[in-house]
Order: C-alpha cells, then structure tokens, then sequence
C-alpha cells in the first residue's frame, strides 16, 4: 500500500475532528477540556483509511490560533488538503482564512485541495458557492457541501482529494520509471543535486512509492497504483 499524508484543518469546531472519525471509528485525537467544559484538539487528531491501493493517512490539526506551531509541525510533508468551513457559522470565516494562509505558506503550491461547507445539516447553513464567495476562494475550486452527522459526502471529498493527488504524482512517476537504473541523469532531469535527490528518493520510499535497492544505487517504482472511482 502507498503511503499519503492528507491535511485536514479548518478553524475552531468546523468539525475536522469529526471528519476523521467518520473515516476512521479508531482514529486518535490529542484534546483538552476548556473552561466552558467542551473539548478543543490541542495537538492533532490521527485516522487512516485504505483507498483501492492507497494508505491515506489523516492528520487532523488544531482549531485554536494560538496553536499554530502545532498547525505547523502537523502541516509539514502533506500530499493534500482537505480544508473545512462551518457552514452555519459565518463569524468563524476570518479565523478559517487566517489559519488557511498560514498552511499555504508551508504547503507546495499545486498540492490538491478539496474545501468543505460542513454542517449542512443545521438550518441556515450556507452552500458551497456562499462560502465560496464570502472567502474570494478561486472559481475552479472544489467546495462539497458535507455534514459528519449523517455522512454527506464525506466518502465523496475524501475519494475526489485522492484521485488528484494521484493525478499530480502521475507524471513524476512515469518520469521515476525513465530512470530507475540511473539516479544521476534522474537527478539531471528533475535538476536537483546529491544532497535534494537523497531526500527526495528517501521521501518517495517512505511515502511506499519506490523501493531503493542502496547497493546497487537504483531503484524501483511500486506497481498497484490504481486510480479510483
């Protein structure tokens, strides 16, 4: 199985944690019991799930601002992001943008995003087009209505979000399949050095894409990659 770190974040009780949980019945969470005796994630929320060939594991950050260097150590080395709105609580908007920001700071440019318009299922809750436009988020941008009370869609975001990280590794991996028996001219292709290619294959097999034979210096992409459906 291929290993895929997926980001889920969003500002305060938008229901990342909940998202997760609905993926993954087992999934960990690191909480705390605040003052007004509800529970805040803290440090970050752990689930995974398998999807036709895929380990997808999610990491839930925290909601609170001031936990930002959490958010940050949490965010670090994700292949996707799925960015959650509460839909019935549009006074939580300008906490959402700011901790987006400050993810898509550390984030890769093309990373694949999926935005979610949670708690559909509370009256008053915006649709997706209301969140996007309130927030300027770009026209091309996918934004599924969802609620993790009765499961709307939350199978549906997570399949879409894979299928476009698998989309953007599509190409690097014809590209590996070029040069598995020389790592240099594969360095040359991708114009990175010794020291950027040593972390790059290390990343690649950690993340089960390839497999790195060190003593003879070549490698091997995985088979059984599958796109879904």
């Amino acid at each position: 199985m291929v290993f895929i770190k997926i980001l889920v974040s969003g500002p305060l009780q938008s229901g990342k944690s909940s998202y997760i949980k609905s993926l993954d019945e087992n999934a960990l969470n690191v909480e705390a019991q605040g003052k007004d005796q509800k529970f805040y994630t803290v440090a970050m929320d752990l689930g995974s799930v398998k999807l036709n060939g895929f380990d997808c594991y999610l990491f839930g950050t925290p909601g609170l601002l001031r936990f930002s260097v959490m958010r940050n150590i949490v965010t670090n080395g994700s292949d996707g992001l799925v960015y959650i709105f509460d839909a019935a609580a549009p006074e939580k908007d300008d906490s959402a943008i700011m901790i987006l920001n400050s993810i898509r700071k550390i984030l890769s440019p093309n990373i694949p995003v999926v935005f979610l318009a949670n708690k559909q299922d509370v009256e008053g809750a915006r649709p997706p087009e209301v969140i996007r436009s309130q927030n300027y988020l770009p026209d091309d941008s996918k934004i599924f209505p969802t609620s993790t009370k009765t499961g709307l869609n939350i199978r549906e975001s997570i399949t879409y979000l894979v299928n476009h990280i698998y989309e953007e590794y599509s190409s690097l991996l014809t590209t590996l399949r070029s040069y598995e028996n020389n790592i240099e001219g594969l360095g040359e292709e991708l114009k990175k050095d010794k020291a950027e290619m040593r972390d790059f294959l290390n990343n690649l097999e950690i993340k089960r894409f390839i497999e790195i034979n060190r003593v003879s210096k070549t490698f091997k992409v995985r088979h059984g990659l599958k796109y879904l459906v």
